[in-house]
C-alpha cells in the first residue's frame, strides 16, 4: 500500500502502516484504544494519551481533523460508538467517567452522561438495543448500565450488577 501524501513527511513509516505512531509522523497517534469506520467510510480513533478522537479518510489513511479534545471536556477517550442513524459519535471519557455525544452534522460536542452519572465508574463499551435504550459497561462498579438515548438519564437500577470481572465491551446481539 503507497503511503498517503500526508505522512511521506518521514522515511522511517514502515511498508503497509495506514497510520503510523505520533514518533513517526505530526498526525499519527499516541495510544489508540478505538477505532471505528463511519458509515461515509471514515475512520475515528480514540487516541487515549493525546485525549482527542481524530478522523481519516478511510480510503487512504490521510489525516482529515481532529473531532474532539480536551476543549470539549474530553479525558482519556476509551470506546466508541455510532448512533444508530450514523448521526452522532458516543464517546467513553475514562478520564472523568463521562460519555461525550458529538453531532457529526453540526461538528458540535456535548455531554450526554455526566461524569459518575447513574453509577457509571470507568466508561468502558457502550450498545445501543432494539428497546431505544443505551448501554454502557461501567468497568469499574462492574456492571452494565441503561440510559434512556434521548436524554442520557439512567434507567432505574444497574442492568447487571455485581459482575465477576470487569466489563469491557459490549455487543448488541439481535435474536
Amino acid at each position: 500500500m503507497p503511503l498517503p501524501p500526508s505522512l511521506k513527511e518521514s522515511n522511517a513509516i514502515p511498508p503497509g502502516t495506514y497510520i503510523p505512531s505520533r514518533k513517526l509522523s505530526s498526525q499519527g497517534l499516541l495510544a489508540v484504544r478505538e477505532a471505528i469506520f463511519a458509515s461515509d467510510g471514515d475512520l475515528y480513533v480514540a487516541d487515549r494519551d493525546a485525549d482527542c478522537v481524530r478522523s481519516y479518510e478511510g480510503g487512504s489513511g490521510n489525516y482529515r481533523r481532529t473531532i474532539v479534545s480536551q476543549t470539549d471536556q474530553l479525558d482519556k477517550p476509551i470506546h466508541l460508538l455510532f448512533s444508530p442513524d450514523g448521526r452522532y459519535l458516543f464517546i467513553g471519557s475514562g478520564g472523568n467517567d463521562s460519555i461525550l455525544k458529538h453531532d457529526i452534522a453540526c461538528n458540535s460536542t456535548s455531554i450526554f452522561v455526566a461524569s459518575k452519572s447513574g453509577g457509571l465508574n470507568g466508561p468502558a463499551g457502550m450498545a445501543f438495543s432494539d428497546d431505544g435504550c443505551f448501554y454502557v459497561a461501567s468497568r469499574n462498579s462492574k456492571e452494565i448500565l441503561r440510559y434512556e438515548d434521548i436524554e442520557g438519564a439512567r434507567h432505574g437500577k444497574p442492568f447487571i450488577k455485581d459482575l465477576n470481572d470487569n466489563p469491557e465491551f459490549l455487543m448488541l446481539v439481535r435474536r
